[in-house]
């Protein structure tokens, strides 16, 4: 099935996280790297899972810890398929996306590979069938977009909020702003 790609603001966002082994511990650090405000529940954590955490319960996952905060998603990331199934369960009867680390029968949500570069952020997703095809992808934009992609999106948002000052005309504006994007883009190979 192929999954609705939605950006969302995660900046300060309560995210709870069950498991801080290797999968835990990626998935955290994808959600700091945007914002997200992790507590993490595991019994035994990496020690760069507790420290990329703002808050850790070194205990047993327990249902009325999704109760604890209103959390925007929730990461199951342990061995346990059946704890996981539970709390794939409990979150989306709370109406909480769930992301299942590795189980996408259970995910109401996937991560996909992101391609990043400062505001710009590309995400590529297999439905969940194969991370590899989807992180080569990501990995393909990474060599065939220019190396500044980043600097050039965060001018042209400079030019965006320059060209709704200068021109009443939205056809105006698009030419105006895709004639600064073409030069910015001159000489550069895709």
């Amino acid at each position: 099935m192929a999954y609705f790609p939605m950006m969302t603001e995660l900046k300060e966002v309560p995210v709870l996280v069950i498991g801080g082994g290797r999968e835990g511990t990626e998935k955290i650090r994808i959600l700091r790297s945007f914002g997200a405000k992790i507590c993490l529940v595991a019994v035994d954590a990496g020690a760069e899972a507790v420290e990329m955490s703002d808050r850790f319960i070194g205990a047993p996952f327990c249902d009325e810890m999704m109760d604890d905060e209103d959390y925007a998603m929730v990461i199951s990331a342990t061995d346990d398929r059946e704890l996981n199934r539970h709390i794939s369960e409990l979150a989306k009867k709370r109406k909480i996306p769930v992301n299942v680390v590795d189980d996408p029968e259970l995910c109401s949500f996937i991560f996909p590979a992101i391609f990043r570069k400062n505001d710009l952020v590309c995400a590529v997703s297999s439905g969940g069938k194969s991370p590899y095809v989807a992180q080569f992808v990501r990995d393909r934009l990474g060599e065939i977009l220019p190396e500044n992609i980043g600097e050039i999106n965060d001018r042209m948002g400079e030019l965006r909020k320059e060209a709704k000052d200068r021109f009443p005309e939205a056809a105006d504006r698009r030419r105006f702003l895709r004639e600064r994007f073409d030069e910015m883009m001159e000489g550069i190979l895709l």
